[in-house]
């Protein structure tokens, strides 16, 4: 089979075999590519014959439109360098740009094409702009990720069983193991590790955080109601967090109906990290006061200030009072992979479960969050559901995995693919700079805030992050400061609170940023500081 691209010189190939039009595409993928072509949609250079002009489903116009594609996407992450990183948009522009229902007969992909830059481009902020955006904690989605993506949809298997897609199904425990031994988490973590553990890929670290705490529930309910003078309802439950542990653990409490959630205090002096001591308190408290500990969600890189929980201390309660000790390490995690920071993640085999986000920084477009499990028979137990309609004799051996009993929905995406994609393509040892770079970047940037009179560092410096704040200032000066940072589209950078002051946050990319990119986004910073 043949198709038309545009090479990256703007030289058309015609007629080139699928295989070298890929590799022509996958040259122009590359992460130093400079692109001459104009920044507007790709021209399709070859007609479809008469049998097929019309024919969005046939094979012959996907290779052709699927080369356009990827010639935007390769356009789009060099331009959108270049471009306001924030959109200047109007809520509901949308609406004014598009017809108000959908067409009767298909569109030109042209006009499709066309429309990206025309009406999509403009609403967007630009996550992948190297350059300028500095904001949460920046995604990387790595070109080889994001061809696994493509696979997953190309192929469109709902591998929710074992016999709905078994290459799904073991290309995900397989990858996940290769995961868990690059982040040196510990064996009985690991899919093929010893003991009853397990890992499983999740949408995201919320949806995560409600398996976990429900199979912590359900655990809890179990137990014969009396056999330890114990209350198994849930609005006698609590869970316990800091309060600097990201909001989707107190949603998921909300979803789950736990009655209590204790997001305890932290300080400057113990770092904003979870105090053991305060954590052991309030658990003797609650069980005086009749209540039922069930479990603790403790953080390995807070998303305010990328602050570390002790994980050896607050384990060590959690064993004794024999409560779940689940690890939201979404950002943090990655990073467990340098030995220089092993520091951070001691304590881990004492953990029941442990996430950590692809989609932050391990190179992996969203959505792909890797759980571990220390047990899956909890989980199991709380989410295993047998219709008729889902019985075979592969599930019905017990000698096979079936992902449906590990998660909220019953479908579920070959997401395995884009990290495996990206493992193989990448390796290990890029991965690492990619997580080195970072920090460095962040440490260059830190340099030039330690060294103005008017900035101060809000806390210390984590990982590829840098707090920083007007020195002396309140935090509405802090908060004009933030707008006049993020006027005029050159960096966009976000503000949070830590004791009740402002500060706001810089955090560095990784694999694609340079230390020009992190220098241009200092020049805005500093440029915006108000004259004394």
């Amino acid at each position: 089979m043949r198709v038309s691209i545009v090479g990256d010189s703007g030289a058309e190939v015609v007629g080139a075999p699928l295989g070298v039009a890929v590799g022509v595409v996958g040259a122009a993928l590359g992460l130093a590519a400079v692109l001459s072509r104009p920044s507007s949609a790709p021209v399709l250079t070859k007609p479809h014959d008469a049998a097929t002009a019309s024919d969005p489903l046939a094979h012959s116009t996907f290779l052709e439109w699927g080369s356009a594609v990827l010639q935007w996407l390769v356009d789009y992450r060099q331009r959108c360098t270049e471009l306001p990183v924030r959109s200047t948009v109007q809520p509901d522009y949308l609406r004014q740009l598009v017809p108000a229902t959908a067409p009767e007969k298909g569109e030109p992909w042209q006009d499709i094409m066309t429309d990206l830059d025309r009406v999509i481009v403009p609403g967007l902020t630009h996550w992948e702009s190297k350059s300028r955006f500095f904001a949460y904690f920046k995604g990387h989605s790595a070109y080889p990720a994001v061809l696994g993506e493509l696979v997953c949809a190309g192929i469109n298997v709902m591998g929710f069983d074992w016999i709905a897609a078994p290459a799904c199904t073991e290309l995900e425990c397989l990858v996940l193991d290769w995961l868990g031994k690059l982040l040196n988490l510990p064996p009985r973590l690991l899919p093929f590790g010893p003991g009853p553990g397990g890992a499983v890929i999740q949408g995201s670290a919320g949806e995560a955080a409600i398996v976990v705490l429900l199979a912590a529930l359900t655990a809890r309910a179990n137990v014969a109601e009396g056999a330890d003078g114990v209350s198994a309802r849930r609005d006698t439950m609590v869970v316990y967090c800091s309060d600097q542990t990201h909001a989707t653990i107190l949603k998921a409490c909300r979803v789950l109906g736990v009655g209590h959630l204790r997001e305890l205090p932290t300080s400057a002096e113990g770092g904003w990290g979870l105090p053991p001591e305060a954590l052991a308190a309030a658990i003797a408290a609650d069980r005086a006061a009749g209540l039922t500990p069930v479990a603790c969600v403790a953080t390995l890189g807070t998303t305010t200030s990328c602050a570390f929980d002790d994980v050896v201390a607050i384990g060590a309660i959690c064993q004794t009072e024999k409560i779940w000790l689940h690890i939201d390490a979404a950002y943090g995690g990655s990073y467990a992979c340098l030995d220089e920071l092993s520091h951070h993640f001691r304590g881990l085999e004492l953990v029941d479960s442990f996430v950590v986000n692809c989609h932050k920084k391990l190179l992996c477009p969203f959505d792909l969050s890797a759980l571990f499990l220390a047990d899956r028979k909890p989980v199991l137990e709380a989410l295993s559901v047998s219709p008729e309609y889902l019985k075979n004799d592969a599930s019905d051996s017990s000698a096979v995995v079936d992902f449906e009993h590990w998660q909220l929905p019953l479908g579920r995406r070959f997401r395995a693919l884009k990290l495996w994609f990206m493992l193989r393509a990448v390796g290990a040892e890029r991965i690492r700079g990619h997580l080195r770079n970072g920090v460095a970047l962040r440490e260059r940037f830190t340099a030039n805030v330690e060294a103005h009179p008017a900035l101060e560092l809000a806390t210390t410096p984590s990982l590829a992050l840098c707090c920083f704040r007007l020195a002396g200032k309140s935090n509405e000066e802090q908060m004009a400061y933030l707008r006049r940072i993020n006027t005029g589209g050159n960096c966009f950078i976000i503000h949070s609170k830590l004791g009740g002051q402002v500060l706001l946050r810089l955090a560095c990319g990784g694999i694609e940023q340079t230390a020009a990119d992190v220098d241009a986004a200092w020049v805005v910073i500093r440029d915006a500081i108000p004259v004394a």
